[in-house]
């Protein structure tokens, strides 16, 4: 990687445990926020009135993930993880994965196609399933949307 090389938003890929092969279209939503106490107003004043305002982090947020993939045919492994991974609704129970979540990575890659930056994240689920619109006549591709709930997300490189 060349000194000062800027990184294109369009070279990436995502990737999940045992879903390394998807056609990714898009990512969006990696973001971050400490949340915290004390940073607004004082939270009390000393002699003299002066007033004492202190940030104090209270937790983390994250936000959800979401990726798109162009579908194609007889894969249906992104719908079937999303299924897997809630109770049925209308008989409720437990989930058929039993809990279990995965890993994964955002990865961009510089001008060389060598890795530039991560994103690795752990204790990922679907959180929501979607797909775009099914119209007579269109001519767009079908595009599977899933939106990803994770417990952390860093960035490694």
């Amino acid at each position: 990687m060349a000194k000062g090389e800027l990184l294109a938003c369009s070279k990436f890929y995502v990737q999940f445990d045992g879903l390394e092969d998807l056609i990714v279209k898009k990512v969006s939503g990696v973001s971050i926020e400490l949340q915290t106490a004390g940073d607004q107003n004082p939270f009390g004043v000393t002699k003299g009135g002066k007033a004492q305002i202190q940030a104090t982090v209270t937790g983390v947020q994250n936000s959800a993930v979401t990726v798109e993939y162009v579908g194609t045919v007889n894969d249906n492994r992104l719908f079937k993880w999303y299924e897997e991974s809630h109770s049925q609704p209308t008989t409720g129970g437990g989930s058929t994965n039993k809990g279990a979540l995965k890993t994964g990575s955002i990865v961009l890659y510089n001008q060389g196609g060598d890795e530039a930056a991560r994103w690795d994240m752990t204790g990922v689920m679907p959180k929501a399933y979607k797909t775009t619109k099914m119209e007579a006549g269109s001519t767009e591709l079908f595009i599977e949307i899933v939106e990803y709930a994770f417990h952390s997300i860093r960035r490694t490189k």
